[in-house]
C-alpha cells in the first residue's frame, strides 16, 4: 500500500516462506500515511485516518510468480555489518557505505530485504503519531512541521524545519534504523588509561574516582558532574570514559559547538594515542566513520540510534543545548537501552538542581579549581541615587570598582544585558573619562555582531586596553589571566539569570598566578538570581574547604 518501493521484492520474500497470495492497495499511498495505517493495524487491528484524509482505494490480488533476487545473498549481510547504531536516510546510507568501500547495489532493494528479514527497521522521515499528529522521526519534534507540494513524490507532503540543517526530512523519504550490533570486546587496561601531561589535584582525583565508579557499578542511568567554573571537569570525565573503554563499551563525547569538538579531538587523541578517536561536526570530512571514542556535536547525534553504552555531554547548559529539546532527545536516543549519561556542567538547569535536592539524580561535586584558592564571591552594589547608568556622571561606586582593578594591575570585563547598551556604555564611559587608566581609548565594546569582534577580543587578551564592555557572548569560553568582573544592570533577570551570573563570575580568579579576582553585581535591587548565584559560589567554597581542597 506504499510501504514498499518494489512489491515484487516483497512477494519474492513471502513466497519463499509459503505464502500463496499478496494483495496490493491501489493507488499506492504516501509513505507517511501508509506507515501510520500499518502501525494502527499492527497495534489495534483497525485504523482511523488523520483528520481531513480520504482514501479512494481498491484491493487487487491473485497468484504471482516469485522473482529472482536482484542482488547476491551476501550483500545484505555485508551492508548490515558496515552500519551499526545509526538512523539514516538512503543517501546517507550510500555515503556511509562509500566511506567503508562496501557499496551494495541496488541499495534500496538490499535495505528493504534487511527490513523484511527483521534486521533493520524503517519509517518515513515525517509521519503521524498515534493521535494522528505530524511528527519528525529523525529529531522527534512536532512543532516545526510544514505541509507543501513535494516535487519528489507529487503529494502534499509534511516536512520538518527543526532538523533541516542535516538535510530534508520529509514524509516520502524512508528513514532506516540500524540496531547496534551486540557484544563487548574488553580492551587492555593500559591502552584505556588516559595519558595526561599533568597531575590531577586532590579534588580532581576524588571526582575522577567517583566518575569511574559510576560506570563500573552501572547502578544509575544518569549522573551530574557539577563543577566549579575552571575546575577541570573534562579531565575528571576521563575516569568514566576510561572505565567504559576498558569494558569494551561504545562511548560518545558530545559538545554543543563544533569548535569545542575540534579542540577536544586533539586533546583526546593525545590522551588515548593507542585508540581511534573520531570527531563528527558540520564540515568534518567523514560523517560515518567508526571509532573507539566518538566526539560529536549534539546535532550529529541525531544520526545515532541506541549505539552508545556511555554518553558524556560537556557544557550541558550551553547554547544551543539549553534552548533546544531536540538535541536532548537526540542524545538520549543515541544511548543504548540500559546505557548511561554523564552530564558535565558548572551551571546545571533548575530541573537538574531540583533533582539533586530530591536525591533523584546522582551528583559528583568538583568544587575547587586546580590552584586551590576559593572562588571569588560576587559583591552586590545597590545604588541609592536617582540617576541612571548611561546618564550624567559615572556613579562613585562604579569608579571605585575601576580604581580598585587599576591599582591591582587587573583588567575589567564589564557585562551589560543588550547589544544596544554596549555602544551606549562605551560612549558614556569615554565621555566621562576621555583618557586615563591605560591610555586612550581605555575602554572598548564588543558583541556577537560586532564587525571587529575578534580584533577587539585579541587586543584585550594582549592587554592593549583596560576595560572591555560586552554582552553574555563572553560569559564562557574566555580566560583572561588577570581580570575583574563588573555586571551592570544585574537586576535584569531575563538576561542575567542564575546560571549566566555564575558563568560570568567564573571568568575571575581562574589563573594560578592571579587567583584573587573580584566580582561585582551592580543593580537597582537584589534579584533571586543574584542571591542564588552568590549562594552557589559560597556553597562550593564551603564544600571545598570542608574537604580540604583549599590552601
Amino acid at each position: 500500500m506504499g510501504l514498499t518501493h518494489n512489491p515484487g521484492l516483497d512477494w519474492t520474500f513471502w513466497k519463499r516462506r509459503g505464502k500463496r497470495e499478496m494483495l496490493l492497495l491501489f493507488p499506492a499511498l504516501p509513505l507517511s500515511l501508509a506507515y501510520f495505517i500499518f502501525q494502527e493495524l499492527k497495534d489495534k487491528g483497525e485504523f482511523s485516518l488523520p483528520p481531513g484524509v480520504k482514501l479512494p482505494l481498491e484491493w487487487r490480488g491473485g497468484q504471482q510468480a516469485a522473482a529472482p533476487l536482484p542482488f547476491s545473498p551476501l550483500e545484505p549481510s555485508q551492508v548490515r555489518r558496515q552500519i551499526s547504531g545509526r538512523i539514516l536516510f538512503l543517501e546517507e546510507v550510500q555515503k556511509a557505505l562509500m566511506e567503508s568501500r562496501a557499496v551494495g547495489a541496488p541499495l534500496e532493494d538490499v535495505l528493504h530485504w534487511l527490513y523484511l528479514q527483521g534486521e533493520i527497521d524503517f519509517r518515513p522521515g515525517v509521519g503521524y503519531d498515534s493521535q494522528g499528529r505530524p511528527i519528525c522521526y529523525r529529531c522527534g519534534q512536532n512543532s516545526s512541521i510544514v505541509l507543501g507540494e513535494c516535487g519528489a513524490c507529487g503529494f502534499v507532503c509534511p516536512s520538518c524545519e527543526s532538523c533541516l540543517s542535516l538535510g530534508p526530512s520529509r514524509g516520502c523519504r524512508p528513514l532506516y534504523i540500524f540496531p547496534a550490533l551486540e557484544g563487548l570486546t574488553p580492551r587492555e587496561e593500559e591502552l584505556c588509561l588516559p595519558q595526561l601531561n599533568f597531575a590531577l589535584t586532590p579534588a580532581q582525583e576524588d571526582a575522577y574516582g567517583e566518575a569511574k565508579e559510576f560506570v563500573s557499578q552501572g547502578k544509575e542511568g544518569e549522573c551530574l558532574l557539577w563543577a566549579a567554573c575552571g575546575a577541570g571537569k573534562t579531565e575528571v570525565a576521563y575516569g568514566a570514559i576510561a572505565e567504559a573503554l576498558k569494558q569494551g563499551k561504545k562511548v560518545l563525547y558530545a559538545c554543543p559547538r563544533r569548535e569545542v569538538v575540534k579542540e577536544m579531538e586533539g586533546r583526546m587523541a593525545s590522551a588515548w594515542p593507542g585508540l581511534k578517536v573520531v570527531a563528527l561536526y558540520g564540515g568534518s570530512p567523514q560523517k560515518f566513520r567508526e571509532g573507539d571514542l566518538i566526539l560529536a556535536t549534539a546535532h550529529q547525534a541525531l544520526r545515532f540510534y541506541q549505539k552508545f553504552h556511555l554518553v558524556v555531554l560537556d557544557e550541558a547548559d550551553a547554547f544551543p543545548l539549553s534552548a533546544d529539546p531536540m538535541l536532548h532527545y537526540a542524545l538520549r536516543r543515541a544511548r543504548k537501552p540500559g546505557g548511561q549519561i554523564l552530564w558535565l556542567t558548572a551551571t546545571p538547569s533548575e530541573e537538574m538542581r531540583h533533582m539533586v535536592r530530591r536525591n533523584s539524580l546522582k551528583v559528583i561535586y568538583l568544587p575547587a579549581r586546580p590552584h586551590g584558592h576559593p572562588l571569588p564571591v560576587p559583591e552586590f552594589i545597590i545604588p541609592f541615587w536617582g540617576g541612571r547608568l548611561g546618564e550624567g556622571s559615572i556613579p562613585s561606586a562604579v569608579l571605585r570598582c575601576l580604581k580598585e582593578a587599576e591599582l591591582a594591575g587587573a583588567q575589567v570585563m564589564i557585562f551589560v544585558p543588550s547589544v544596544a547598551q554596549v555602544s551606549c556604555m562605551e560612549r558614556w564611559f569615554l565621555a566621562q573619562i576621555p583618557s586615563g587608566f591605560w591610555g586612550n581609548p581605555w575602554v572598548r565594546g564588543c558583541h556577537a555582531g560586532h564587525p571587529d569582534r575578534e580584533e577587539v577580543i585579541g587586543a584585550f587578551r594582549e592587554r592593549r586596553f583596560f576595560a572591555l564592555i560586552t554582552t553574555t557572548l563572553l560569559e564562557r569560553g574566555v580566560t583572561i589571566p588577570h581580570v575583574y568582573i563588573l555586571v551592570l544592570f544585574a537586576h535584569e533577570e531575563k538576561i542575567f539569570d542564575t546560571n549566566t551570573l555564575v558563568q560570568i563570575a567564573g571568568r575571575a580568579g581562574r589563573h594560578r598566578d592571579y587567583p584573587q579576582g573580584k566580582v561585582w553585581f551592580y543593580g537597582y535591587k537584589v534579584t533571586p538570581s543574584m542571591a542564588e548565584a552568590q549562594g552557589q559560589i559560597r556553597e562550593f567554597n564551603r564544600l571545598a574547604r570542608q574537604r580540604g581542597y583549599l590552601k
